[in-house]
């Protein structure tokens, strides 16, 4: 069996950066940047979510909202006057303990519990119609809403570590991570058993947060995930293959980086979407029916 849908999902994926870079196997035929006003919050499950379900979840974005206005998280929500006040005075702290104290607050603002974990599986939590659901045999290595929990106390540690300068464990964790993911796509791949397949890696929105001010490190990483993207095209040419990212990474002072509010999207089919919840419509137009 040969996939008829391939769709590669690769989180922080920035739009200006694989067009100055003219990464040609993530440009495919058709390539464009996607609308995110649909969130009230740009952040990684409920984006992912409403890919695969059509819909961006209300009850979903509320509890990132209810974080948002504390910490003024990219989108529509402006952050609370008291908070912006008092974010200007903890800017002064070292950044380890700001974020710790961060998740700290997102914590307890949401019930004592983080809200990744949260919505890590809403999709399925709430039993909702999703685009794996129209395939005879579908396949994903997990996807943020749908069973993929992309933050661990593992990973928390070191990324506040990388935010106070020691950066390799990270960087090195971080490709750890994107080495198993590839590896269960070129398996997936080779099996020749699925007619979806929907992968996702988070290595690009990683390295973003941390490398954003230092291009030349993220052109290998970039280049990478373009040379993956042509070795799925020539496994499967006939295959409709789509590239889609939930935000892009924008470079803020430090040399960090934060979510931007587009996104990316590429088809070789010479399709195009206006925002991430097409995506859903767009699988289905080309879906094996169960029944």
């Amino acid at each position: 069996m040969s996939p008829k849908v391939i769709v590669l999902g690769i989180d922080g994926l920035e739009y200006n950066l694989v067009e100055k870079w003219s990464l040609k196997n993530l440009m495919q035929k058709n390539y464009c940047k996607l609308d995110l006003s649909d969130y009230s919050v740009i952040v990684t499950p409920p984006i992912w979510g409403s890919m695969i379900t059509g819909v961006v979840d209300e009850e979903v974005m509320k509890i990132w909202e209810k974080s948002a206005k504390i910490l003024g998280m990219p989108g529509k929500l402006k952050q609370k006057k008291w908070a912006e006040i008092g974010f200007k005075i903890f800017d002064l702290i070292p950044p380890s303990i700001q974020r710790w104290a961060k998740y700290k607050v997102i914590d307890n603002i949401v019930g004592g519990e983080n809200p990744f974990d949260l919505t890590a599986n809403y999709v399925n939590d709430k039993n909702l119609k999703n685009v794996f659901q129209f395939f005879k045999n579908p396949w994903t290595n997990g996807l943020p809403g749908y069973g993929k929990n992309i933050i661990n106390s593992t990973k928390r540690k070191l990324f506040d570590k990388a935010l106070s300068g020691d950066k390799i464990p990270f960087k090195n964790h971080m490709i750890e991570c994107y080495k198993s993911d590839k590896s269960q796509l070129l398996s997936a791949l080779n099996k020749q058993e699925f007619d979806f397949i929907f992968w996702y890696t988070t290595l690009l929105d990683n390295l973003g947060h941390i490398y954003m001010g230092n291009e030349v490190f993220l052109l290998d990483y970039y280049l990478e995930i373009n040379k993956l993207a042509g070795k799925v095209a020539s496994t499967y040419p006939d295959a409709c293959i789509y590239v889609i990212s939930d935000h892009g990474i924008k470079p803020i002072s430090g040399g960090l980086g934060v979510h931007s509010k587009y996104a990316f999207f590429s088809s070789n089919t010479n399709e195009s979407i206006k925002k991430p919840v097409d995506m859903y419509n767009l699988i289905l137009k080309h879906a094996n029916l169960k029944n």
